[in-house]
């Protein structure tokens, strides 16, 4: 790709091989778009416990490349192998250390679990030397590779390069804070870049603090969160820091991998089916009644939930509202896992209830694409949401979201109540009635055939592919290196 921007992805995790939430889909998807723009990308990535079996079950060609990647840290020399394969046209890059051996996001922050990040970062920096190819821009994801920026910017040897990052937030959220003795002695930072004006943060590294601070662009996932991060309500402490650094802030929205994500093709699901021919979504729907245990030939509307079981998600307020879901005239079937007392409730509620409600506990991807498809309403009452990928999902297989106006929500789904019609059901206040007021909206809507199906056609017209996000990335590295 002679004259093209040449951008390396720096992210702890990838899809289909690493991925553990909504940024392993944007590792996956948005180097393939950009690929496509005419951007030169490639991704590195570390090699965690089975993500090679993972690229060899895949039958993806690996090659191990000659020369290794090294790092000093700790007054240590850390090498790792780079195994090299190819994913619709873009490289990737693996890096395979014993640093990696261990869990992708640690449950407890200190200097030694976080070590492996920084390494990584340190090791992407000297990738150059084992491909022969030196990236202009170096564009990382999250607090986990956030030491980059950091490094470039500050650290005894890799600030000479002059290189230039972008600093994505998925979720601000999380930001990798830990105690500063020893990492700043062992990880070559310059001692004065722990200051409140670059990583120091009430007395301890922040890492993501430091990422912000260094980078030369920062993007976040939706325009609408771009704004909310700003704020000591959304962002708490890290809200003036974001707001200090707004000037090279801007929000792209994601999209989603519409080739995977697509009722006509899906070989998961019983019947495929599109905006012309719907009559596959009707036999979706039966094998779902079928496998939740309800009656086939029952005609009120299903709700479903495909999700992560945090605070985050706010279902909380599912819970709160249990003793009136089940009079909606609706049947309910959740899939996720995550905290007992979320999954407690849920299978609590499914037990008291099991002729309206049903809970799928843990994970299953055939599962969840049923989910998708067999449904009529999808419930995602976030309290934050920076973008979101289920509200995009669903409407693609024509099942209409119930969302809170929050985040890439927001800019996302409008209210079918709105001036001139929406896709979805919105709601405001992060409360059980504002939940309850859109839902019951959508339930009494699903039963008036001919409104539904506008709502349906306008939802699965929407174009969630990553091409517009792909062209305001390439126009930010353009612009960065012009």
């Amino acid at each position: 790709m002679t004259g093209a921007v040449k951008v390396l992805f720096v992210t702890t995790e990838i899809a289909p091989f690493s991925k553990v939430g909504g940024l392993g889909d944007v590792a996956g998807s948005l180097p393939k778009a950009l690929r496509q723009a005419g951007v030169d990308v490639r991704v590195v990535t570390p090699a965690w416990p089975g993500v090679l079996d993972k690229v060899a079950a895949a039958g993806l060609k690996t090659t191990i490349l000659p020369q290794h990647v090294c790092a000093a840290y700790n007054w240590e020399i850390r090498e790792a192998a780079v195994i090299r394969t190819e994913v619709d046209g873009v490289p990737i890059y693996f890096l395979r250390a014993e640093d990696y051996n261990g869990d992708m996001y640690p449950p407890q922050l200190n200097f030694w679990s976080a070590s492996p990040f920084a390494v990584f970062c340190m090791q992407a920096l000297e990738l150059h030397r084992a491909i022969d190819w030196t990236p202009d821009i170096y564009h990382c994801h999250d607090w986990t590779s956030a030491f980059l920026p950091c490094a470039l910017a500050w650290h005894r040897h890799y600030r000479q390069k002059g290189g230039r990052s972008v600093m994505t937030l998925h979720n601000v959220a999380y930001q990798g804070v830990f105690e500063p003795d020893p990492f700043m002695l062992a990880s070559g930072l310059e001692p004065w870049c722990f200051s409140p004006s670059t990583m120091e943060f009430y007395g301890q590294v922040n890492l993501l603090k430091g990422g912000i601070v260094a980078a030369t662009a920062v993007t976040t996932v939706s325009p609408t969160y771009a704004s909310e991060i700003q704020t000591y309500e959304s962002t708490r402490e890290l809200s003036g820091v974001i707001y200090q650094q707004r000037h090279k802030l801007r929000g792209i929205l994601n999209g989603i991998d519409t080739v995977y994500w697509n009722p006509e093709r899906d070989p998961m699901i019983p019947e495929r089916y599109s905006l012309k021919k719907m009559s596959g979504k009707d036999l979706c729907r039966e094998e779902l009644l079928r496998k939740s245990g309800f009656d086939v030939k029952t005609q009120d509307p299903i709700v479903v939930c495909v999700s992560r079981l945090v605070e985050q998600k706010g279902f909380h307020l599912v819970l709160e509202a249990m003793d009136v879901l089940p009079t909606l005239g609706a049947k309910f079937v959740f899939l996720g896992s995550g905290h007992d007392w979320l999954e407690d409730g849920l299978t609590q509620a499914a037990a008291a209830h099991p002729d309206c409600i049903k809970f799928f506990k843990g994970y299953d991807e055939p599962l969840s694409h049923l989910l998708y498809a067999g449904g009529n309403i999808f419930l995602m009452p976030s309290v934050f949401e920076p973008c979101g990928l289920s509200q995009m999902i669903s409407m693609r297989y024509g099942t209409i979201p119930v969302v809170r106006e929050v985040g890439g929500l927001r800019d996302t789904v409008t209210d079918a109540d709105s001036p001139g019609g929406g896709d979805g059901f919105t709601f405001l206040t992060c409360d059980r009635d504002g939940m309850l007021w859109a839902l019951s909206r959508a339930i009494e809507r699903c039963r008036n055939g001919a409104a539904w199906q506008q709502i349906v056609s306008r939802a699965m017209q929407q174009d969630f592919t990553w091409n517009r996000s792909a062209g305001l990335y390439k126009a930010l590295y353009q612009e960065m290196t012009a």
